[in-house]
């Protein structure tokens, strides 16, 4: 297992259990691997995401690896044309030492639209021990990429398709923190400031503790509370007479979340994991349920094909002007790897 570049660089998403093994994870580069991937998300807004690509990676050097790949997606929403985009990208991580890693990006999109754009970022890690982490990162990126193909977009808080038709773009700077004080108690934080290309600026803070119940199998409890704000109110995307911001832009918007964890290896071959998660947000007075599925199995120790599913829904939530109807995502991701 390793570092996920795609987490630590260009915006995917860091779950619990990811967060939780991050120092075991950093020490340990892979083999020579290739992957294949699809993914399907859509939401009650009418917003789909459909990508599939490939990746390539590998270690040239010690201390050194490198990915490398190309993913398609196509945005489509109702009443909008759909867009479809080719990306092609590569990145890596330098370990300039036991305790701290250099980890960097680059990346071009090209869309059908006649936008194009070249996006990348950097992140430095330092592990000064077993029980705290630190990353600072920042990130040039397309907000449709807020959390990239593949990774767990269902708490994106951009998925509608006029960021892709007004190719609205972000500076974000990010500080990450893990401490874990003692084994199986661990608390996260995290802020972030953006940048808006059309000039708006988004601040997000995030905190989990949690705790791990169990090892066998794997069974962790924990607390998130989310903040968003944007600062003014989003530009406005058109097709036709169908008017609608371009991307969610609440003010003071924050969540209070328990979550739970649970992980189970049966043999060599199989793994299930699952989550459940009960979210409130005072500002609407709505609450959230969440439930996360993944299968894994290992064909032999060099190929492995995992299926994740996940499912949102929420009674009633909260807009710039004031509270909206029930929404609800869904999304499917399936991977293929395989070591050389």
């Amino acid at each position: 297992m390793t570092v996920d570049f795609s987490t630590a660089v260009e915006g995917g998403d860091i779950s619990a259990l990811q967060t939780q093994k991050q120092n075991s994870a950093y020490s340990v580069f892979k083999d020579p691997s290739m992957k294949l991937l699809s993914e399907y998300y859509t939401n009650s807004s009418d917003f789909t995401r459909k990508s599939a690509g490939a990746e390539f990676g590998g270690s040239p050097a010690t201390g050194l690896h490198l990915e490398s790949g190309y993913i398609f997606s196509e945005f489509s929403q109702d009443g909008f044309d759909d867009i479809l985009r080719h990306r092609l990208f590569i990145q890596g991580e330098k370990r300039s030492s036991e305790s701290t890693g250099i980890l960097a990006s680059l990346s071009g999109n090209f869309y059908d639209n006649d936008n194009t754009n070249l996006n990348g970022g950097a992140s430095i890690r330092y592990f000064p021990s077993e029980k705290v982490s630190a990353e600072l990162s920042y990130r040039h990126f397309d907000i449709i990429d807020t959390v990239l193909p593949f990774n767990n977009i269902i708490y994106s808080h951009v998925v509608t398709i006029g960021p892709v038709d007004l190719n609205i773009r972000s500076d974000d700077y990010k500080l990450y923190l893990l401490y874990a004080p003692v084994p199986k108690v661990s608390f996260a934080g995290e802020v972030v400031h953006g940048d808006y290309s059309d000039g708006n600026r988004k601040n997000s803070y995030m905190f989990d503790a949690g705790y791990q119940a169990l090892d066998n199998p794997y069974l962790r409890a924990a607390y998130n509370y989310f903040y968003l704000d944007i600062k003014d109110p989003a530009p406005l995307t058109n097709s036709g007479d169908h008017v609608e911001s371009a991307y969610w832009d609440p003010e003071d918007f924050e969540t209070h979340t328990l979550r739970l964890e649970y992980r189970q290896d049966y043999r060599k071959h199989l793994s299930v994991g699952a989550e459940g998660a009960l979210s409130y947000s005072p500002k609407s007075d709505g609450l959230s349920k969440t439930a996360f599925l993944f299968l894994s199995y290992k064909f032999t120790e060099q190929s492995s094909l995992r299926f994740d599913v996940r499912w949102f829904d929420q009674n009633k939530g909260i807009d710039r002007q004031g509270t909206t109807d029930r929404y609800w995502a869904a999304n499917y991701t399936v991977a293929f790897q395989h070591r050389f």
